[in-house]
């Protein structure tokens, strides 16, 4: 007897995403980064409650952690960051030049154990990247606390935790940067995708230029509908930039998530804590 294969998850996806695909393909007609972008940036922020500026897109939730730990470390330095977690930030770290610096995690909330993280503490430590697994943020204040304390950047690894809530407070709209992951299973999808969230106009505008292979200034061109023909790049640069087509899904999806995506959640979050209680 062969025993049916369970599907863990899956895209809710449907006729609204292909919709706005459709417009972008007749309508538009320009696939790559473009105005959809630039909206769906300025939708972020706003239900965020950002300014536009702090608010930067990328192809994937690796390629934001990726240019967030390249803009905000030296390379050479150490990233203190959990070792539950996917392999995606360790990655992120070591390709941006620095040094990934694994740290048990508490087994109450799954986030990092910043005791065991104190011991791993040299000279050459730069940064943390604490990771909101299963979109939790438990613990996010101590981080600060200890990034304050030991003169540390933030890096948030908030790929499971786009429109999650700490305190009251909404993920990316405090603190030092935040990375989120819109893949197919996240808490919205623009098919791949992912953004950087950060107040600091530095890192954000070294972000915005790096995903467009760190020609200054290309995404303020190619949101005015224009192009570079005379490249200025002065540091290592990736192909790392949304799409229109991308972003016209996750246009659709951030609507989708206030009323529908984060309710249905909730509910099979509850129904999981009620099956599951005593097991």
């Amino acid at each position: 007897m062969t025993t049916p294969a369970l599907r863990l998850s899956r895209s809710i996806v449907g006729q609204a995403e292909a919709d706005a695909v459709s417009r972008v393909i007749l309508e538009d007609g320009y696939l790559g980064m473009g105005n959809e972008v630039k909206r769906f940036e300025e939708d972020i922020a706003a239900y965020l409650g950002v300014p536009a500026q702090n608010v930067v897109t990328a192809n994937t939730g690796t390629a934001a952690l990726h240019l967030a730990v390249q803009a905000a470390v030296q390379p050479g330095a150490e990233v203190l960051v959990q070792s539950l977690t996917f392999v995606a930030s360790f990655q992120a770290i070591s390709g941006a030049g620095a040094v990934p610096v694994a740290c048990e995690a508490l087994p109450e909330t799954c986030t990092i154990d910043l005791a065991d993280a104190e011991r791993r503490l040299t000279g050459r430590t730069a940064a943390i990247m604490p990771v909101h697994y299963a979109s939790n943020p438990a613990g996010l204040d101590a981080v600060y606390a200890f990034a304050q304390k030991h003169g540390l950047r933030v890096i948030e690894d908030a790929a499971h935790a786009f429109g999650c809530l700490h305190d009251g407070r909404m993920i990316g709209t405090f603190g030092d940067i935040a990375c989120f992951s819109f893949d197919g299973i996240k808490n919205i999808t623009s098919g791949e995708g992912g953004c950087i969230v950060t107040a600091d106009q530095t890192v954000a505008q070294l972000c915005r230029d790096a995903r467009l292979l760190s020609v200054a200034n290309d995404t303020e061109k190619r949101f005015s509908g224009q192009r570079s023909w005379d490249f200025d790049v002065t540091r290592q640069g990736w192909r790392y930039h949304m799409s229109n087509i991308m972003a016209a899904i996750g246009r659709v999806q951030l609507a989708r998530l206030p009323g529908e995506f984060a309710p249905a959640r909730m509910r099979l979050t509850a129904r999981y804590r009620q099956r599951l209680a005593g097991a």
